[in-house]
């Protein structure tokens, strides 16, 4: 005779651990032999009963059960979402009932929740700004920050090096005006990000070159100019004791714009320069934040002189002088001839010449000799 063995279904009830990104589709494996006259169910991670041998048991026609050979009693399901992670049972009903475990885990790509995020902030110089990139992902996402140069849209970005959902700059100054950046990854692609535009106002800065001052002679023109920095843009002006002055026949007054988009330069061009022109000129910049203004000296320049004079060098002998001092003019007297004690010679009477010579006398005799010297 023949017996009949019944052998009890045997499966390997290793618990499985399978992984799938969010969208994707995934094999949940169970395995059994010899069967027999059991049945294979499957359970989801909220008890709740999904199939009956190869029967669907609920109404969600992601889910089937897939038996490419006879021993294989496979869950499919399509359209992963994330509420369908979990620990799913597949069950042979035997007694005690046996049972495989597979943990199915599902990947999140990261997401940033823009309603829930900052777009753009506006704020003072001295402030806080407090930036937030509200993500959602599985994993947990990093958030890593960056700024880069609103002003250069092809620009690298510099990473500033702190992590989180949270970024607050605190005490901002002008210089923080720019494109904030968070980049969010979690290693399951792709990887985001939002860039955050900050906004920084102040009151109106006035620059002015060094020295602060500029000379021009009379009857020329000159251009006075001056750089404001400010956000919003300021309010531009130049004026003269108080007083704005005006575009006019006298006046030129342009705006033009850096590149610096927070700066421009106000140039004032004065024409015929007067006396009544030198002096200090205001260039004024304003907005709601404040006012700033600096002052440019304008003075005279003397104009060259065109003449030139000539120095003369003139020796003037003094007559009376030249009267009382020993001057020998012409000394082709006798060398025998007897002299006083002036140096003149005795005449035939034997008397002396001085004598006989009045002051007058010698004078003229002086103012001959002197003649005679200019017409050498």
């Amino acid at each position: 005779s023949v017996t009949a063995v019944s052998m009890a279904p045997k499966f390997n009830n290793t618990p499985e651990h399978v992984t799938v990104v969010e969208g994707g589709r995934i094999i949940l494996p169970c395995s059994v032999e010899f069967l027999g006259e059991q049945s294979v169910i499957w359970v989801n991670p909220r008890k709740t009963l999904i199939s009956h041998a190869d029967r669907r048991m609920i109404d969600d026609h992601r889910i089937s059960v897939e038996r490419p050979y006879i021993k294989i009693w496979n869950l499919l399901i399509r359209d992963v979402r994330y509420n369908d992670s979990g620990t799913y049972e597949c069950r042979v009903n035997t007694s005690p009932i046996q049972i495989k475990k597979v943990t199915l885990e599902v990947q999140v790509p990261p997401t940033i929740l823009s309603q829930l995020s900052s777009d753009k902030i506006v704020l003072e110089e001295g402030q806080s700004a407090t930036l937030i990139c509200n993500v959602t992902g599985i994993p947990q996402p990093n958030v890593t920050w960056y700024r880069r140069n609103y002003r250069s849209p092809g620009s690298s970005k510099e990473r500033i090096g702190l992590e989180g959902e949270v970024l607050i700059i605190h005490n901002v100054t002008r210089h923080c005006d720019d494109i904030y950046e968070c980049f969010v990854d979690n290693g399951v692609p792709p990887a985001v990000s939002k860039a955050i535009r900050v906004v920084v106002d102040y009151r109106p800065e006035v620059v002015l070159a060094n020295p602060k001052s500029i000379g021009q002679q009379l009857g020329k023109e000159t251009i006075l100019d001056c750089q404001i920095f400010a956000h919003p843009q300021a309010v531009t002006n130049w004026e003269k004791n108080g007083k704005p002055l005006v575009k006019n026949d006298k006046y030129d007054i342009d705006v033009f714009k850096n590149d610096n988009e927070n700066s421009v330069t106000l140039a004032l061009r004065i024409r015929d320069l007067a006396p009544a022109d030198y002096g200090g000129y205001e260039c004024v910049g304003s907005n709601f934040l404040g006012e700033d203004r600096e002052t440019m000296i304008l003075y005279e320049i003397k104009p060259p002189s065109t003449t030139t004079e000539s120095t003369t060098t003139t020796t003037t002998m003094n007559i009376m002088d030249l009267a009382n001092t020993n001057v020998l003019i012409d000394d082709r007297r006798p060398k025998n001839q007897k002299h006083d004690k002036n140096n003149l010679p005795f005449n035939q009477d034997g008397q002396s010449e001085h004598l006989g010579r009045n002051t007058g006398d010698r004078v003229r005799g002086m103012e001959d000799f002197v003649r005679g010297v200019d017409n050498k």
